[in-house]
């Protein structure tokens, strides 16, 4: 689970508190606006980063590369042999070039596969293992474990998606920004959003990305470089709302 982000800035509280007595929106609104910039931003920093196809195709070959590091794929022609073999090393040169021994892990059943890439995650990455300690697995239930690992590229991204949705910002489109194969992981992701009003003109929301893995792609360096952009941005749209506002005022009053 993701540890709340919390946008908290008494300086960027100001700065609203000034846009509302000047623009005339209220800092509560503000405050769900900025959240949901923030969302977007730690989105684009969520590995694999960015939100474009690139970004996409970036993640699904690192997971196809985290997974042939843990697995010896072995084809339907040598998969009874390796098996069933009593012996202790084989090499096929003309098939792969497979090297099994006899006490590998031996999978046949994606449930299997799931559970050894398990076995083998620390710290949100895939340990890559010498050719002898890889699981040997049929080339069938490699390639099904692979396409189904494949669609979760993108669920940690989703999630923040969800808190986007949830920071009711008046825009037409809170999930503008977000591309197509991150939405559809949306049903598959969690997020949650809470506010609370604080004292004074201070107003308070804590955005929390709920998929389990969410810390493991999104470090807290990252996170906070991509919450500081949001804020900027913000203070920049702001910034630029209130001279515009107050050029037209003093254009009514000439």
């Amino acid at each position: 689970m993701g540890n709340p982000i919390q946008i908290d800035d008494k300086k960027f509280l100001r700065k609203m508190k000034k846009y509302e007595e000047v623009v005339g929106k209220e800092v509560a609104q503000l405050v769900q606006n900025a959240g949901r910039l923030c969302a977007i931003e730690c989105a684009k920093y969520t590995a694999p980063r960015g939100t474009g196809s690139d970004s996409k195709k970036t993640g699904e070959k690192r997971v196809t590369k985290d997974l042939r590091g843990i697995f010896t794929i072995v084809n339907p022609f040598w998969w009874d042999e390796v098996n069933n073999m009593s012996y202790d090393a084989l090499i096929h040169k003309k098939h792969g070039g497979v090297w099994v021994t006899k006490d590998q892990k031996k999978i046949s059943g994606v449930e299997e596969a799931k559970a050894w890439h398990k076995s083998n995650r620390s710290g949100g990455k895939t340990d890559r293992l010498g050719l002898i300690d890889r699981a040997v697995i049929q080339q069938r239930v490699y390639k099904k474990y692979l396409a189904e690992t494949l669609k979760k590229v993108g669920i940690s991204k989703a999630g923040w998606a969800i808190v986007a949705e949830q920071c009711k910002a008046d825009v037409r489109e809170p999930l503008k920004g977000f591309p197509a194969w991150v939405k559809r992981n949306m049903p598959k992701a969690s997020g949650v959003v809470s506010e609370a009003k604080r004292d004074g003109f201070g107003f308070e929301i804590k955005l929390n990305n709920k998929v389990g893995y969410s810390r493991d792609t999104l470090d807290s360096q990252s996170e906070s470089f991509a919450v500081n952009l949001a804020k900027k941005k913000m203070l920049s749209m702001m910034n630029r709302a209130i001279r515009y506002e107050k050029a037209k005022q003093a254009q009514l009053q000439s």
